[in-house]
């Protein structure tokens, strides 16, 4: 009697230790996920300061929509008037997984962010007036254009 209850203690505590690997396993790879969207999101809102700040150097935006391949944004007015403009800008976010694995891959992830300016066209001053997260994903764009 005092064996198998010996013995049944010893399988409780093993599957009890089996399940705490597995969680603590799922924990890591869920923080580096968050890790790696995190860094995704703020590599896109870099690309929306930058696409901003070309903004302001520019005196008459010269299409209606354009796209910036050097900083991965999309311009686009979607109002004008005679005293400024209304602005939309998208940006594309995206970092490397750190830990590609052979059997399973692992692509970068993406964030695409979308920005509302209003522009000023005496000064060219800019002011936000409101931004989004469109969508993230971790598969590859198939398009180069947002």
């Amino acid at each position: 009697m005092i064996i198998a209850w010996v013995l049944s203690m010893i399988i409780i505590v093993s599957s009890l230790v089996g399940y705490l690997e597995h969680s603590t396993a799922l924990q890591i790879r869920l923080l580096a996920i968050e890790h790696e969207a995190h860094a995704a999101f703020v590599a896109a809102e870099n690309t929306l300061n930058q696409c901003e700040a070309q903004l302001h150097s520019m005196s008459v935006l010269t299409m209606p929509t354009s796209y910036d391949a050097s900083t991965a944004c999309e311009v686009a007015v979607v109002d004008a008037n005679a005293t400024g403009e209304l602005i939309r800008i998208r940006a594309l976010g995206s970092v490397a997984a750190k830990q590609p694995r052979t059997f399973k891959p692992n692509p970068a992830k993406q964030t695409f962010l979308e920005l509302m300016v209003y522009r000023n066209k005496q000064d060219h001053t800019i002011e936000r007036l409101s931004w989004r997260v469109l969508w993230s994903i971790s598969h590859p764009v198939q398009s180069k254009h947002l």
